[in-house]
């Protein structure tokens, strides 16, 4: 939307700053892999009713803008996601940007300046080669991990120096024995055939005049070790191997450039063993003293070989994993004299020890999510993942990690010999460190506490990639679980650059048809445990990942540049479903995992839901077509619009015909009839009926699985079963998401019923298919946001927004606030006698609407919500 104002031409806005400027990369680097980097800002001020109306950015070399580049006067009410005006950065380029906006009493002042630096964003720019050692070379299985190191001199002083590194495998480097930095795990997991993501740092401080030492372990990671319940291994090759360019200016004006080349040694020390499903194994006797500083004598080490140049080398954009949070857990001797360790919550991480102990002594750590009957660690769930870290010590006190690798967990023994000391425990919980940007909280703390086991569930399994779960042997980026997940994921915790890396991988791997992998990135599956299902390559609702998570991502940041992206992803998945349309217009083929872990499925086949799963992909059909029309039209792809918006109406239509009398017969039939636009206009109010009926016909109940649940709550309240809603989210029996709560979770469960009423876990009928951090039911805490405390975007990244509260059942009081990229909204509502207050605070460039509730009315008249803060009180409406 473009919008002009009416004030004098040289008008100043003293009452309005520019601050937050930003661009696309999120990764925290100190290099940007965009050339041409999108750019955005946040507006601050105290006056009500702030709007952007245009904007300027100019772009120059030096800090002072003494030669600059100027966009000119650009008209736009929105502060995300605008060109770069300038010509592109070359590698190793910096470049500075400020912006100035016109709002309706003028131009402010410009913003500080940003800098942004190019990173290599040519494949020329890298002298370095891989380097591996050739007795690593072939292991099938885990071994002791590579060390790798070089030595090199600095005549003079450094004045900045830059890192570029990345390795086959995950490493840690450092330089003259320091960390490089706090990131773990680098460099995640990419389709490494064709994009292999680097990092690059500021290392000036760690260097020196003199001798200098650059060197790292290169454990297996995604890349070399085991992979899904097969436990595959070498999925992408057959060694490891580390790439890493250092670039040093000196103060007398010249550049060393270190690389890594033929120069290199390698050897092996304390790590006898690290794989991220069964965990790493230390030896510290075996560990080199003063391998990573200048002057180790390496001459026992072998020479490195070198590999070629790795296909899609790009610099990481999106945040590292990183410890984010330190617990210091609970601890008790159990009768074997073993150590019993209780985080209190289900985390993903690892435990930090500090012990004392002789030479050869040795600690054992073994993990898990939950207890089994008599209180000891449940570990057949975990299949073929043994979770355990061993270590030996090298004598006297230690600070004991595991290294590469990680734990899903709650609960954990450690084991030891008799003459060890545990000194001290901490719990480290590992994650991708994304952004905290939304919160919610209300007058029932059971309703908190599911909505911080969402929060927690999110953490633990964005971990590199959107994962299904955390501890056993799978760990994959399961293309249904974001899909169900992506609103709440996106207004929860910034996760913009971290799924936009995601979507990316899903385009490389999409198959030339347009199927979509059933995970991302695709790896061999094989038959799915426990239910024996092939897999065709493609399924509804999986698929869909194509299609809703890049909407989420528009609908929640605003950055139509991931939208364009995007697109040919979201295309070519609905052109196969296209293909594989009956002759009815309907979709009765490939192996459908349905309505996945509807409760009412067979333990043992949990693909067996109460709705027909050729109704769930013929709705989900009609729902992507709907999603591309949208998405055509908002890129100015208008004969995709029609074409696209016609398939919608066809296949929905197509869809009712043959199963509307069945979709009126389940809670996720009546939700995606309703969700999706299947059923027409003129049945939407019986359905709505039909579906809050079910729901009181199940005396509350939830009976939807992967592919119902994110839809059935705002199926209810958006037909005004408000009241139905509440029971469903409020109830506290067996299926619900309370019950949960009520059975001590503190992350989402897989399944509904993942321990059963009387307090047992159904390990012989579920089989080991059976985790209790999954993320997918975890979709309700976008209704909580939206319906619930009220706060919902009408127009992309929170442009324009609704405040519509829906107070109901027992709760007094709710509250919810999402940082945006115009900065933080926030809604807050309680009832007190016969009164609503209602708090609203919009950010400065935005407008809102206030929706009151059904029953309620405003004393005053409300338009319209201008920026700023609001306060509202209703009263209950009396007569008709």
């Amino acid at each position: 939307m473009k919008t002009s104002s009416p004030v004098p031409r040289h008008a100043t806005d003293t009452t309005t700053s520019v601050t937050g400027l930003r661009t696309a990369d999120d990764s925290g680097l100190v290099a940007t892999p965009y050339p041409m980097p999108r750019l955005s800002w946040s507006l601050t001020g105290e006056r009500p009713g702030i709007l952007q109306h245009a904007y300027e950015i100019e772009v120059s070399a030096d800090a002072s803008f003494s030669d600059t580049t100027s966009s000119g006067n650009v008209e736009s009410d929105t502060v995300t996601d605008h060109p770069w005006p300038a010509q592109p950065l070359n590698s190793r380029e910096t470049r500075y940007w400020r912006v100035r906006v016109r709002t309706d009493l003028g131009w402010t002042e410009w913003s500080d300046a940003a800098r942004v630096e190019a990173a290599l964003l040519d494949d020329v720019d890298w002298a370095a080669r891989p380097v591996h050692l050739p007795s690593d070379r072939g292991r099938s299985s885990p071994g002791p991990v590579p060390l790798l190191r070089r030595e090199f001199h600095l005549p003079a002083e450094p004045v900045s120096a830059r890192l570029y590194v990345t390795s086959l495998g995950v490493h840690r480097t450092t330089v003259n024995g320091r960390a490089v930095s706090e990131d773990l795990l680098e460099p995640g997991w990419t389709s490494y055939p064709n994009r292999l993501l680097y990092a690059t740092y500021d290392v000036t401080g760690l260097l020196r005049t003199g001798a200098n030492a650059l060197s790292a372990a290169v454990g297996d990671g995604w890349y070399r070790g085991h992979l899904t319940w097969h436990k595959n291994r070498d999925v992408y090759g057959d060694t490891t191997a580390l790439l890493a360019q250092l670039e040093v200016n000196l103060a007398d004006g010249t550049r060393v450039t270190v690389t890594t080349d033929g120069h290199w040694k390698g050897g092996y020390g304390d790590l006898l063993a690290a794989d991220l499903y069964d965990g790493c194994e230390r030896d510290l006797r075996h560990e080199p003293d003063g391998w990573r500083l200048p002057g180790f004598v390496d001459t026992d080490w072998e020479p490195a070989a070198t590999l070629p140049l790795p296909t899609g080398l790009t610099q990481r954009a999106h945040p590292p994993v990183r410890v984010v949070q330190v617990i210091r857990p609970e601890r008790r001797t159990l009768p074997d004299g073993s150590i019993a360790v209780d985080a209190g919550e289900n985390i993903t991480g690892w435990l930090r020890l500090r012990v004392d102990g002789p030479k050869g002594s040795t600690v054992t750590v073994r993990h898990a999510e939950v207890l089994d009957g008599d209180g000891r660690l449940l570990t057949s769930i975990l299949r073929g993942a043994r979770a355990t870290d061993q270590y030996t010590l090298a004598g006297g006190t230690a600070e004991l990690t595991p290294e590469f690798t990680f734990h899903g967990f709650r609960y954990a023994e450690i084991g030891t010999s008799p003459d060890v000391t545990v000194e001290a425990i901490e719990v480290e919980v590992v994650a991708s460190d994304l952004r905290r940007i939304g919160e919610f909280r209300c007058s029932d703390e059971r309703v908190n506490t599911l909505y911080a086991n969402v929060v927690r569930s999110q953490r633990g399994n964005f971990l590199a990639v959107p994962t299904d779960c955390p501890q056993r042997d799978e760990r994959l980026g399961w293309t249904g679980d974001i899909m169900a997940f992506a609103p709440t994921a996106c207004a929860t915790f910034d996760s913009g650059s971290f799924l936009d890396s995601w979507l990316t991988d899903l385009r490389i791997e999409q198959r030339p048809d347009g199927a979509v992998p059933m995970v991302i990135p695709d790896v061999p599956l094989g038959e799915l445990p426990p239910a024996e299902l092939p897999f065709a390559g493609a399924a509804a609702g999986w698929g869909d990942a194509a299609t809703v998570v890049p909407t989420a991502l528009y609908e929640a940041y605003g950055r139509r540049d991931m939208l364009n992206r995007h697109y040919a992803a979201m295309r070519a998945w609905v052109e196969f479903t296209v293909d594989h349309l009956d002759e009815d217009g309907t979709w009765s083929g490939n192996a459908q995992l349905g309505d996945w872990l509807d409760p009412a499925a067979p333990p043992e086949d949990p693909a067996r839901a109460t709705t027909d799963s050729a109704y769930v992909a013929t709705a989900f059909v009609a729902h992507s077509a709907r999603l591309l029309a949208d998405t055509a039209r908002e890129l100015g792809r208008l004969d995709d619009a029609v074409r696209y918006e016609a398939l919608h109406g066809r296949t929905a239509e197509a869809a009712w015909r043959k199963w509307g009398d069945h979709a009126r017969t389940t809670q996720t039939g009546c939700a995606l009839a309703l969700s999706f636009g299947i059923a027409p206009d003129t049945e939407r109010a019986d359905v709505g009926k039909a579906l809050a009926g079910l729901v009181r016909a199940n005396g509350g109940r939830i009976a939807t699985g992967f592919l119902g649940t994110p839809f059935v709550l705002p199926a209810l309240s958006g037909t005004g079963h408000t009241a139905e809603a509440y029971e469903l989210l409020l109830n506290p029996e067996c299926p619900g998401w309370l019950y949960q709560v009520a059975r001590g979770a503190t992350t989402m469960w897989e399944r509904w019923d993942a321990i059963r009423p009387d307090g047992t876990i159904d390990v012989e009928n579920a089989g080991t298919m059976l985790s209790f951090n999954h993320y997918a039911y975890g979709a309700v805490a976008a209704w909580l946001y939206r319906s619930v405390a009220g706060l919902r975007p009408t127009a992309p990244g929170y442009r324009t927004l609704d405040i519509a509260p829906r107070p109901g059942s027992t709760l007094t009081s709710a509250e919810a606030s999402i940082t945006t990229p115009y900065g933080t909204a926030s809604v807050a509502w309680s009832i007190s006698g016969d009164t609503l207050t209602v708090k609203a605070v919009l950010p400065p460039g935005t407008t809102g609407r206030f929706s009151p509730p059904e029953g309620w009315r405003c004393a005053e008249a409300v338009d319209g919500l201008a920026s700023g803060s609001h306060l509202l009180s209703l009263r209950p409406v009396i007569g008709p």
